[in-house]
């Protein structure tokens, strides 16, 4: 009887349904990760933890450029035009085309200025040159892997997603052992460049099977009055990916200086946890709360969304956190090793912060949803401003613990902020969106 209510309840609600076989592709994704992270404390240490922290920054920032930010756009398009092929057809055409040109000139500037670059990202410590130049190489192909990822996803596709992204962490965790073993540091760096390609890879082979779609796809011009509708939601992911890793690297470059790289490699080992728990729900998010909320027309519907995540995700996740809470000092020994249990002391702060962040984003989604530019682009300089200036001036006062302080203040203020912003759609009676 309870199976059956549960297969029920998992048959009438779509979330709950993409969740489910969401988590089993996150818990994939999970494991490769702890193992990856064993691997860097292992080998590396908090120090090398903290020197790759500032690379992903960095290849997220210059992965969005060369993706011009289309990423949430073309997420939105194809959910809106999937039933109209020729429209579709037209706006995979712009945003691929686009994103190459531009992920081709930006490559070329990494390449050319790679040293310069390289002092600015490695801060003077390491010489790494080679590595911006390989990100510079294989920037086309990390960027056109994640507008392909992207265009399966607003198809509604989830569950090759999924496949494609277990895939390639199975494949990513492998080479990445044998990186870091053989070359250490140099390694773990070079892993990191090449899993987007190995995933590029992987998304191809799942579309071979649409290689006369794509040769048709390909044929259609851009046209410049989709490439205009892109070009909003290109300034807004731009803004949030270019700026979000430097306010980070900001803010880890203000702890090695108040409480040293140790701190900064503890700092960035809690980011690197919280983001394979975060999975859950930003994944979920993107593959389905983004392009639901592309589809829905009226207040009403818009806050049955809001309420059934809250309803159904939220106490989950909260449940999720307070179990990591109280088993932190287990996991840390399970995923790093004894060397980082002063990093007990940013779990409250943390963990309290993103499940404030999950519940802010799940309404901010609607900002980019509805294309509302100017109401997300003030609002991110609201939430950044806050994180930097409350962590930089906590880190002075409570060392590496003061940024997981700013953390949660900031979401906190954030969410508040959107509740105001969007009270007449979440709490009054009005149906119009």
């Amino acid at each position: 009887m309870k199976f059956r209510f549960l297969s029920r309840l998992l048959t009438q609600n779509t979330l709950l349904r993409v969740s489910s076989f969401n988590s089993l592709g996150i818990i994939i994704r999970v494991g490769c990760g702890l193992i990856m992270s064993k691997l860097i404390a292992f080998y590396l240490g908090a120090s090398g933890m903290a020197v790759l922290g500032d690379l992903r920054n960095f290849l997220n920032s210059v992965q969005s450029i060369g993706q011009l930010g289309f990423s949430n756009g073309v997420i939105k398009y194809v959910a809106e035009h999937k039933k109209d092929q020729n429209q579709l057809k037209i706006s995979i055409s712009t945003a691929l085309k686009m994103s190459l040109i531009a992920s081709i000139l930006v490559g070329i500037l990494l390449i050319v200025y790679a040293v310069e670059l390289d002092k600015y990202v490695f801060n003077n410590t390491y010489n790494y040159a080679t590595i911006i130049k390989l990100v510079g190489v294989g920037l086309p192909l990390l960027s056109l892997n994640a507008l392909v990822l992207n265009i399966i996803n607003g198809l509604g596709k989830y569950r090759q997603v999924i496949y494609i992204n277990v895939i390639t962490n199975l494949l990513g965790v492998c080479l990445s052992a044998v990186l870091i073993i053989n070359y250490n540091l140099f390694g773990a760096l070079l892993a990191i460049v090449v899993s987007g390609i190995i995933s590029l890879i992987i998304a191809g082979l799942f579309l071979i099977k649409k290689a006369s779609h794509l040769k048709l796809i390909f044929a259609k011009k851009i046209d410049f009055r989709i490439l205009k509708k892109f070009s909003s939601y290109g300034v807004m992911t731009l803004f949030s990916a270019v700026t979000s890793p430097y306010i980070y690297m900001g803010i880890r470059k203000t702890i090695i200086e108040v409480d040293g790289i140790q701190k900064a490699g503890y700092w960035d080992a809690m980011l690197r946890l919280s983001d394979y728990y975060m999975m859950f729900a930003t994944t979920l998010m993107t593959l389905y709360v983004l392009p639901k909320l592309s589809e829905i027309k009226t207040n009403k519907d818009f806050r049955i969304e809001i309420f059934n995540f809250y309803k159904t995700i939220l106490p989950v996740f909260g449940i999720g956190l307070i179990i990591i809470y109280i088993f932190k000092t287990l996991l840390i020994k399970i995923v790093f090793n004894a060397s980082f249990l002063e990093m007990q002391s940013i779990f409250i702060w943390q963990l309290s912060g993103d499940f404030f962040k999950v519940a802010s984003l799940v309404i901010a989604y609607q900002l980019l949803a509805k294309n509302r530019f100017w109401t997300f682009i003030i609002t991110q300089i609201i939430s950044l401003s806050i994180i930097y200036i409350t962590s930089t001036q906590l880190i002075g006062t409570y060392g590496f613990v003061g940024a997981s302080m700013g953390h949660l203040i900031s979401y906190v203020l954030y969410l508040i902020l959107l509740l105001f912003i969007f009270r007449k759609a979440l709490f009054s009676r009005s149906s119009l969106i």
